[in-house]
């Protein structure tokens, strides 16, 4: 095991036993513990404090589990509601469009599938869960990031860039800027092969209780099903359900 790995683990091994124990610890304990040398323990230790992960009671001097790890298991918990709530909309949606249907999250820059429904048709698009795909090419994504300033935009791609991945992707920020503005407007986005050929998507915005933008749904099937004149109508099921689970998120829309 090299020395970083050695780190890593010893340090997940830290915030384990402190989440065990419930009381805060001294660097001495965790030492022992671990099995290792206090000047060690304290590297460790520092290096979690450092990012939030663990804090140092100050009248003691012994150290908890920090509030980064609570942020942490809040976004999980977020996300195993934000499932169960929303599963049962994506299973009308599927049936209703009779095209698979899926639930993204924004995830380093990227967006990641965490649940879909598959159509069952013969030719169908599957995207399974914990898959992730980029933000400026999948109707999933364009509705993920459409709200958000000009000025978060460019954070979010700078230095990832717009990778091609058919003829119809779009490059550039420049481009993809006022294609976003559309997605603003009309309140869902389209993917008309610019992820995969052959493959076209409709998805839209799922807001929280505070308005904010915390996922979208979408469906996706392939051209020969999905065509153009069909976007709009496709395109009301997945605002509407959209706006369905954004209201048992606490969302109250006009607000």
């Amino acid at each position: 095991m090299s020395r970083e790995v050695q780190s890593l683990a010893r340090g997940l091994d830290i915030l384990l036993i402190l989440s065990e124990n419930g009381d805060a610890m001294g660097v001495t304990q965790i030492a022992q513990a671990l099995d290792i040398d206090k000047s060690s323990a304290f590297r460790l230790l520092s290096t979690l404090a450092g990012r939030g992960f663990v804090e140092q009671v100050e009248e003691t001097r012994r150290y908890q589990v920090g509030l980064r790890i609570v942020e942490l298991s809040r976004r999980a918990l977020d996300r195993i509601e934000l499932r169960s709530v929303a599963k049962p909309s994506l299973g009308r949606l599927k049936e209703s469009v009779g095209e698979s249907a899926h639930l993204a999250v924004l995830v380093d820059g990227q967006v990641m599938y965490v649940e879909t429904v598959e159509s069952g048709a013969n030719l169908n698009v599957n995207t399974e869960i914990g898959r992730r795909g980029p933000l400026h090419c999948t109707a999933t994504g364009k509705a993920l990031v459409a709200h958000l300033p000009l000025e978060e935009l460019e954070r979010l791609f700078e230095g990832v860039g717009l990778k091609r991945y058919t003829p119809r992707t779009l490059l550039t920020l420049r481009e993809l800027a006022p294609h976003l503005e559309v997605v603003r407007e009309r309140g869902y986005a389209v993917d008309d092969e610019e992820f995969d050929p052959g493959v076209r998507c409709v998805a839209a915005p799922l807001r929280d209780y505070r308005g904010k933008v915390v996922a979208s749904v979408g469906v996706s099937g392939p051209t020969v099903r999905v065509s153009l004149d069909q976007i709009p109508e496709i395109a009301r099921f997945v605002v509407d359900t959209a706006s369905e689970i954004s209201r048992l998120l606490g969302f109250a829309e006009g607000s």
